[in-house]
């Protein structure tokens, strides 16, 4: 048998037979043949990538060493100096380029700035100098240090970013700059101000605010030699500030506030007067706060002097309709000797508005017309003999005669100005409305009037009118013993025996329109009430006349507790409104002591009762010894008693 020497021809001669007959050895050879075959394919990979790499890193590094000696004898492109692109000069080019520059340096004037203001110094006056070769050779540097990839990240850097060099060979002359320095610093330091706000007097004084600026004189100083270094020609000042409180518009309302406050008088006007603020005296109320950060100033007045003001207008404005005065002629007709008078009732809220408004600055109008109601009188009828005043009700009678003139006047006084009150049915009659003013300018004169003092004691001191409570008193009786509805009374701070009815203590009623005190009154019958006022020198009477009511009155004794007995000392003290060394008798000592009167209007089966209290204290023995000194005149002693 011939032998075939072809491998391919065997291993197909072999594949044939193994065909023919399968045997587990055979599906094992072909295993392993299969594995081989992928393990070479796996290495003839493995071979490839590595020359694939190897190709790579040889391509970078000649990339690599071609930056690495690219324009080796040149200044890399981005680099500056001196302001000049020395971008692929040579080192001959750079050094010519830098000569000039710095010559022409050396010529030119630095403009410092601090936003508003220029100073201009040459270099030389700065004390600084330049050094073109120092920055030729930092120039030619750049670009050329280190090796491999951080120069080619430091060339990649450069043509992306220009790079400044040149900042080391700037010579400074410490004491030239520095004596500059001071100069600039002392022209640009300003004193940070707070800025304000404050009344003196009649006027307002503003201090406006006032930025804090310094000089940070070592930036300043970097900045110098950063703009020679790359040619700039304007340098910057670094200025550090200090932000005040608050700034002058946080003031622009308040001070306009109070220009329309004071540029005059502030004139409150009613229906009957008017009323002249001064601005010093409105000035005098005012609180300024002061702006802070985020907050404007504010103006502010008390309140409650507003209050006072308002209270005062309204007590001098507010008046009940004064009735008209009526008599008998001398055919015995009534008829009218006087027409009645408006009252005049002051809107205290909408006044204290409008007042507060105008105390703020908030307009500005000097002049404030205040809201005034005006009421009038009740009207009469055409023929008053309708009125059914046909009787004596009642009447009462206080003796007055043989007291100090200055009294006797008062009382005469008021009853002239009361006689021929007509109170209509329905109409409520005010004691203070009907006499009007009590005042030294209405033809009253000054007596005395009780007052507590601030330690709480009673005392007897001089009043515009004094004695005008013994006219109310003797008003209130007849009322009051009549069953009229009684709206408002007060009575004094210690018992007056000539004040008592019928020999009832705790029959007054005492009046003081500052401290709106007044006898009130309602005539609730149908028919008209007519008052008489009279005086014949020793005693003041009050007459009713009308149509006796259709009630009966009953009035139980007084009830009187509490007695406080008075000192008997008499006290002697010092006045200068009489001649030196003359005495008068002003009070006296009477026991204090609590009342209760008892009253019952009956009107068939109907019984109003009203219990009316009062408490009296005690009063004193006190002469006043004419002194113009305010002390008892020396060596003067008390009389006996």
């Amino acid at each position: 048998m011939a032998i075939s020497r072809n491998p391919l021809a065997k291993l197909l001669t072999g594949k044939r037979r193994s065909e023919g007959s399968i045997k587990p050895s055979s599906t094992r050879n072909r295993t392993q043949s299969s594995g081989a075959q992928r393990r070479e394919q796996l290495a003839r990979i493995a071979r490839y990538t590595r020359a694939g790499a190897i190709a790579v890193v040889l391509v970078v590094l000649a990339v690599i060493a071609g930056f690495q000696y690219a324009e080796r004898d040149t200044i890399r492109a981005g680099v500056h100096a001196y302001g000049v692109d020395l971008g692929g000069m040579s080192r001959e080019q750079a050094d010519a380029a830098l000569a000039d520059a710095s010559a022409a340096r050396a010529s030119e004037r630095l403009r410092l700035t601090d936003g508003t203001r220029r100073w201009s110094f040459t270099a030389a006056e700065l004390g600084l100098t330049m050094k073109p070769e120092q920055a030729l050779d930092d120039a030619l540097d750049a670009g050329h240090e280190g090796y491999g990839a951080s120069r080619l990240a430091v060339l990649w850097h450069l043509r992306s970013q220009p790079h400044e060099v040149g900042f080391d060979s700037i010579a400074v002359q410490e004491t030239l700059l520095d004596s500059a320095l001071r100069q600039l610093a002392a022209e640009i330091f300003q004193e940070k101000v707070d800025p304000l706000l404050e009344l003196q007097f009649d006027r307002a004084a503003y201090t406006p605010a006032v930025v804090g600026r310094r000089l940070d004189i070592e930036r300043t100083r970097a900045n110098i030699v950063g703009a020679l270094a790359t040619g700039e020609l304007v340098v910057p000042l670094t200025i550090r500030e200090t932000r005040p409180i608050a700034y002058d518009e946080d003031y622009e309302t308040a001070r306009g506030q109070l220009d329309n406050v004071l540029n005059g008088p502030i004139e409150l006007k009613t229906t009957t007067d008017t009323w002249t603020m001064q601005p010093h005296h409105i000035a005098n109320w005012m609180t300024i706060h002061q702006a802070h950060v985020g907050e404007p100033a504010r103006v502010e007045i008390n309140q409650t002097w507003v209050d006072a003001v308002v209270w005062e207008i309204a007590l001098d404005t507010d008046r009940s309709p004064q009735s008209a005065r009526v008599w008998w002629d001398v055919s015995g007709a009534l008829v009218v000797t006087r027409e009645g008078s408006p009252g005049y009732e002051l809107d205290q809220p909408r006044s204290r508005e409008m007042i507060l408004n105008a105390f703020l600055g908030h307009t500005p109008e000097d002049r404030v017309d205040l809201p005034v109601t005006i009421n009038n009188p009740p009207a009469l009828p055409d023929d008053l003999n309708t009125l059914g005043i046909n009787s004596m009700i009642a009447q009462s009678s206080t003796p007055y005669g043989g007291g100090l003139a200055e009294r006797m006047h008062n009382i005469e006084l008021a009853a002239r100005l009361l006689t021929g009150t007509i109170v209509l049915p329905g109409q409520t009659f005010s004691f203070n409305a009907e006499i009007g003013e009590m005042t030294t300018e209405a033809g009253f004169q000054t007596g005395y009037g009780i007052a507590q003092e601030a330690d709480g004691e009673l005392r007897t001191i001089p009043a515009e009118a004094g004695g005008i409570c013994q006219v109310s008193t003797t008003v209130f009786q007849p009322v009051f013993w009549s069953g009229y509805q009684i709206d408002q009374r007060s009575t004094h701070s210690y018992w007056i025996p000539g004040y008592a009815y019928n020999g009832f203590v705790g029959m007054d009623s005492t009046v003081e329109p500052a401290l709106g005190l007044d006898l009130k009154w309602t005539n609730n019958t149908s028919t008209a009430v007519l008052i008489e006022a009279s005086t014949d020198g020793q005693y003041f009477t009050v007459v009713l006349y009308g149509a006796a009511p259709n009630w009966r009155v009953e009035i139980d004794a007084p009830v009187i507790s509490n007695v406080k007995a008075a000192d008997q000392e008499i006290v002697y003290e010092p006045s200068a409104d009489i001649p030196n060394g003359a005495q008068r008798r002003i009070e006296r000592a009477h026991d204090g002591f609590d009342v209760s009167i008892t009253r019952r209007v009956i009107s068939g089966d109907n019984v109003e009762t009203t219990v009316w209290t009062a408490t009296y204290g005690p009063s004193r023995n006190v002469v006043l010894v004419g002194s113009d000194t305010g002390e008892l005149p020396e060596g003067w002693v008390a009389p006996e008693s």
